[in-house]
C-alpha cells in the first residue's frame, strides 16, 4: 500500500497479510478531498487502526498529531514499525497504542479535532459503541469531525447526538462523516 498525498506521498507501508481491511487508496482519496485535503495542525485519533492507512494519510497531510489505536499484537507490531519506517522531522508526532479501541476511549484523556473510525465489520454493535464512548467520553472536540467506515450494505446505528455530514458508498465500503449535534456538546 502507499500513501497517497502529503509530505508522504508515495511513500509505501507494509499490510499484514490476513488480519486487516486496509482503506483502498481510492476511499482514503475521496475521504481526505470531501475534509479539504488537509490537516494542518489537527490532533487525529485512528481508531481500530489496522494497516495506520487512514491515520498515516492525515499525519502525511500535516497532522500535529495521530494517535494510532490497535489491539490485535501483530497487526499493532507492524503498526509500530511502519510508523518508525516513515518519521521524519517534517510530521507531527505519532503515537501507537495497544488496547480494544472502545475501551481505550475512557482513559483517552484528552481531544481530537479528526477521529477515523474503521472497525472490522463483522465486530458487533461496533459503531453504536464506538459513537456511544466517543460522547460519553468527550473524545471528540465540539467542531471535531469523525469518519466512519462500515459494510455499504448495513445500515448507520446512529443517534439524535450525531449528525452525519456525509454518507457516500465505495463499492463494498460506506463511509459516513459525522459531528456531534450542537446540543450533545
Amino acid at each position: 500500500m502507499r500513501i497517497t498525498s502529503g509530505i508522504l506521498r508515495n511513500r509505501r507501508f507494509e499490510v499484514p497479510d490476513s488480519e486487516v481491511r486496509p482503506t483502498m487508496e481510492s476511499v482514503r482519496e475521496a475521504i481526505f478531498s470531501s475534509l479539504g485535503n488537509t490537516c494542518d495542525g489537527l490532533k487525529v485519533l485512528d481508531l481500530f487502526a489496522g494497516s495506520g492507512a487512514l491515520g498515516m494519510e492525515a499525519w502525511s497531510r500535516g497532522a500535529d498529531s495521530v494517535t494510532f489505536v490497535e489491539q490485535s499484537s501483530n497487526v499493532w507490531k507492524n503498526l509500530q514499525q511502519n510508523i518508525q519506517s516513515l518519521e521524519n522531522n517534517d510530521l507531527g508526532k505519532a503515537k501507537c497504542i495497544k488496547s480494544d479501541a472502545v475501551k481505550w476511549l475512557a482513559r483517552a484523556g484528552q481531544q481530537f479535532d479528526l477521529i477515523l473510525a474503521d472497525p472490522p465489520y463483522d465486530l458487533p454493535d461496533a459503531m453504536a459503541h464506538t459513537l456511544d464512548g466517543i460522547l460519553e467520553h468527550s473524545v471528540l472536540t465540539g467542531q471535531g469531525i469523525l469518519v466512519y467506515e462500515m459494510r455499504s450494505r448495513g445500515e448507520p446505528v446512529v443517534s439524535k447526538d450525531w449528525k452525519i455530514i456525509r454518507d457516500k458508498k465505495y463499492g463494498k465500503t460506506r463511509v459516513l462523516i459525522l459531528k456531534l449535534n450542537k446540543d450533545a456538546t
